[in-house]
C-alpha cells in the first residue's frame, strides 16, 4: 500500500510498517510566533555588538596589513575574525520550526509515522503534511517606561559617584564603586539608550514588524561602521592638506570627513533593502533602525574611552550620546531611508533594481559553478537552473502589481465635498453609511519639509546635519578655550550649554519627523 512498506525479521515475519510522510511546501498562509520574550532583543543586540566591534577592528587591520603588504598582520587578523563571524552567524542563524498538521480527511488514516520515531494518532481520520517554516515571530521590546526608568538610574548613579569622588571624606569609596561599577556602566550606557530609541519608534509608527526583519536592519546599520572607520582612519585623513594647522585639520575631519562617508555608508545599507520596501513609512523605519545600529557601535567606542577619565566623563558621554547622538544618527539616516522609501513607490524603477541584484546573484552562481562549486545545490554543475527573467519581463511584472495596489482610499475634502486624490480612489457605497479619513495635511507637508522625496537632496540634508553637529560641537569648545581667552572651565560649560541646545533641536526635529510619518499610509 501506498505510504507502508514491508520488513521482513529474522524468523521470516513480515510486518506492514508506515513510512513518515516527507517535507511538504509551505502553506503560504501560515504564520508561525513564539511566546513573547521582551528582554531577549536585548541580550541578542549584545551578543552581536560585542563581537561587530572587534570584527570591526580586525577588519580594519586586514586592510592595514594589506596596504603596507604586511601579509603577517593580515594573517593573524583574518584568523582572529573567523571566531567572532562564527558567533555572530550562530547567534542569528534562521530560525525554523517543524510544523506537523494533521487535517481531517475521510481518506486519511488514524495512525502516522514520525520521522523521529514513533507514531501520531488521531481521533479521526486525518492526512498529515510536514514541513519547515521560518520565525515570524513580532518585533517586541521591553516597555518604554520601563527602559527610560533604567537609563535614568543608570545616570543618577554615575552622579552619585561623581558626588563622592569629590568629596575628600569619601573619595575611596566613590573611586572603590567606580571600579566595580564601571563595566555595568558601560554595558548599560551603551546599549539601553539604542533599544529605548528603538522601541519609542517602533511604538509611535505603528508598524508591525517581523523581528527577524529588524534584526536584519540593526545589523545593517553596525555593518555599515566598518566602511566608514576604514575610511575615517584611512582615507580621509590622507586627504587633509599637510598645510593646515591641528584645529583646522581636525575640524575637517569631524564636520567634513565622517558625516560625508558616514551618511553615504548608511544609506547604502538601507538601499539593501529596497525589495522589500513598501514606502516612505517603511523606508524611514528601517533607516531609523539602520542609524541605531551604527550608533551602537559608535556608543560602544566612545563610552568605553570615556571610563578612564572617571565617573564624570563616563556620565556626561551616557547622557549626551543617549539623548542626542543616538537619535541624531536615527533621525539622519531615516530622512536618507524615506526617499528611498518614496522611491519605492516607483514600481518599475524598483523592478530595475530587483533584477539587477537578481542578475547579480545569478552571474554569480554561474561563475562559482564553472569553478566546481554547486552553489545552488541542485546537484549539478550547470550553473543557475531557476528562471532567469528579462529585465522587460520584471517591469512587466512590476507593472501589474501596481494596478492590483492602486485604487484603495477615496478621501474627500470636509469643506468642500470633493475628492482629494481622484486619480487614484475607489469609492465604496455603504446604504447609510459614510466614512471620512483625515490624513493631517498640515502634519504631513511638514514631515515633507523634513524629509524631501529626492534621495540626493535627502542624503545631502542629512550630511548637513551631520556636519552641523559634529562641527559646532568642536567649535563651541575650541572657539572660546582658544580665540575668545575664555578658561577652561568657561568653555566646558559653553560646550554643555551649546550641546544642550543640540540635543533639544535633534529631538524637536526627530517628533515633527516621526509625527508626520506616522501619518502616512501604511502601503503609500
Amino acid at each position: 500500500m501506498e505510504g507502508e512498506r514491508i520488513l521482513i525479521d529474522s524468523l521470516n515475519r513480515r510486518f506492514r510498517v508506515k513510512v513518515p510522510v516527507g517535507l511538504s511546501e509551505t502553506p503560504p498562509n501560515l504564520r508561525i510566533a513564539r511566546a513573547s520574550k521582551p528582554w531577549r532583543i536585548y541580550f541578542r543586540m549584545l551578543g552581536t555588538v560585542l563581537p561587530a566591534f572587534f570584527l570591526m577592528y580586525t577588519s580594519l587591520f586586514i586592510v592595514m596589513g594589506a596596504v603596507e603588504l604586511e601579509p603577517i598582520l593580515v594573517l593573524s587578523s583574518a584568523l582572529c575574525s573567523l571566531p567572532l563571524v562564527f558567533l555572530i552567524f550562530r547567534l542569528h542563524r534562521p530560525r525554523l520550526i517543524h510544523v506537523r498538521l494533521a487535517v481531517p480527511d475521510d481518506n486519511g488514516s488514524e495512525a502516522h509515522a514520525l520521522s523521529e520515531g514513533g507514531s501520531l494518532r488521531t481521533p479521526v481520520k486525518t492526512s498529515l503534511s510536514r514541513f519547515l517554516v521560518k520565525d515570524d515571530s513580532i518585533l517586541d521590546m521591553p516597555p518604554s517606561r520601563q527602559l527610560w526608568t533604567i537609563f535614568a538610574v543608570t545616570v543618577s548613579i554615575g552622579v552619585i559617584l561623581t558626588i563622592l569622588l569629590l568629596q575628600s571624606t569619601t573619595e575611596i569609596v566613590g573611586k572603590s564603586l567606580f571600579i566595580l561599577l564601571a563595566i555595568p556602566l558601560w554595558l548599560i550606557g551603551f546599549s539601553l539608550p539604542v533599544l529605548a530609541w528603538w522601541g519609542t519608534s517602533t511604538t509611535l509608527l505603528g508598524l508591525p514588524t517581523r523581528r527577524r526583519d529588524a534584526e536584519s536592519w540593526l545589523i545593517a546599520g553596525m555593518a555599515s561602521a566598518f566602511p566608514a572607520i576604514i575610511f575615517n582612519s584611512l582615507v580621509a585623513p590622507e586627504l587633509i592638506p599637510s598645510s593646515l594647522v591641528d584645529w583646522s585639520a581636525q575640524l575637517s575631519l569631524l564636520a567634513i570627513g565622517a558625516p560625508l562617508c558616514e551618511e553615504i555608508f548608511k544609506a547604502l545599507a538601507v538601499a539593501i533593502f529596497l525589495p522589500s520596501i513598501k514606502g516612505p513609512k517603511q523606508g524611514f523605519q528601517i533607516g531609523f533602525t539602520v542609524g541605531l545600529g551604527f550608533a551602537l557601535i559608535e556608543n560602544l567606542q566612545y563610552i568605553g574611552a570615556s571610563l578612564f577619565g572617571g565617573p564624570i566623563s563616563t556620565t556626561m558621554t551616557i547622557l549626551v550620546r543617549g539623548i542626542g547622538s543616538i537619535p541624531a544618527h536615527a533621525v539622519w539616516t531615516a530622512i536618507s531611508g524615506t526617499a528611498i522609501g518614496w522611491m519605492a513607490t516607483d514600481k518599475k524603477f524598483k523592478a530595475r533594481m530587483s533584477w539587477r541584484a537578481q542578475s547579480l546573484a545569478i552571474r554569480a552562481i554561474d561563475i562559482a559553478e564553472r569553478a566546481g562549486i554547486d552553489a545552488d545545490g541542485d546537484g549539478d554543475l550547470s550553473g543557475f537552473d531557476g528562471v532567469r527573467p528579462t529585465l522587460e519581463e520584471a517591469i512587466d511584472s512590476a507593472s501589474a502589481e501596481q494596478s492590483d495596489f492602486e485604487d484603495s482610499w477615496f478621501l474627500i475634502d470636509s469643506r468642500t465635498g470633493t475628492p482629494t486624490n481622484p486619480v487614484h480612489t475607489t469609492k465604496t457605497n455603504l446604504e447609510g453609511f459614510s466614512v471620512t479619513y483625515d490624513k493631517g495635511a498640515e502634519v504631513i507637508k511638514a514631515a515633507a519639509s523634513l524629509s524631501p522625496k529626492k534621495f540626493s537632496l535627502a542624503l545631502g540634508l542629512a550630511i548637513a546635519g551631520h556636519s552641523f553637529w559634529n562641527g559646532s560641537s568642536f567649535l563651541s569648545y575650541h572657539a572660546p578655550t582658544e580665540w575668545l581667552g575664555m578658561s577652561e572651565a568657561e568653555g566646558v560649560l559653553v560646550m554643555l550649554t551649546w550641546t544642550l541646545i543640540l540635543i533639544v533641536s535633534v529631538l524637536v526635529v526627530a517628533r515633527r519627523l516621526l509625527s508626520g510619518i506616522q501619518n502616512l499610509d501604511s502601503d503609500f
